[in-house]
């Protein structure tokens, strides 16, 4: 998606909100792996929150876990608080973990446009690809970005797909 694409979601998305974000980009490999891994991510993520706000920054901050004040962005600069974050020439898109119950989240890995499973390229992938996301927030590039939608509008299209491949 292009930065006015990922404006026109935000804009249309209330702070806080869950969403369901869709991202495929380069997975990292090895040096000596000659061919092309790619991930696509589906995941459940909020948009638009405040750092400082979130029960667990507060709960990090009075444990000592955390600086008492936010120190601000370890890289970057915000060229939309709290949404874009501006890096290198790059944009990127802040996220939080969702607070769905309904689990949307799925990885997938393709090697050469050929969907394989995680297992099946794990002694290529590099350490960073293996660990879950660490943290309280994360960004996405927004070029890699290839859909944001409400989490009901997801709902209403799995019940709508769901309706329509049952036989009759």
């Amino acid at each position: 998606m292009n930065h006015n694409q990922v404006m026109q979601a935000i804009s249309e998305t209330p702070k806080g909100a869950n969403i369901i974000v869709s991202w495929e980009r380069p997975a990292k490999t090895k040096k000596s792996f000659q061919g092309i891994v790619n991930k696509q991510v589906r995941m459940v993520g909020r948009i638009g929150v405040q750092y400082d706000n979130l029960k667990a920054v507060k709960e990090k901050r009075e444990s000592g876990e955390l600086p008492a004040e936010n120190q601000g962005l370890a890289w970057g600069q915000f060229l939309v608080y709290p949404y874009l974050i501006g890096h290198k020439g790059k944009e990127y898109l802040r996220l939080y973990h969702g607070t769905s119950k309904i689990p949307y989240n799925t990885a997938k890995f393709f090697v050469d446009g050929t969907e394989v499973e995680k297992s099946a390229i794990e002694d290529i992938l590099l350490a960073s690809e293996k660990t879950p996301c660490q943290g309280d927030c994360f960004v996405v590039q927004l070029d890699y970005i290839t859909q944001i939608h409400s989490e009901l509008a997801f709902e209403v299209n799995q019940e709508t797909e769901q309706a329509e491949t049952v036989p009759a």
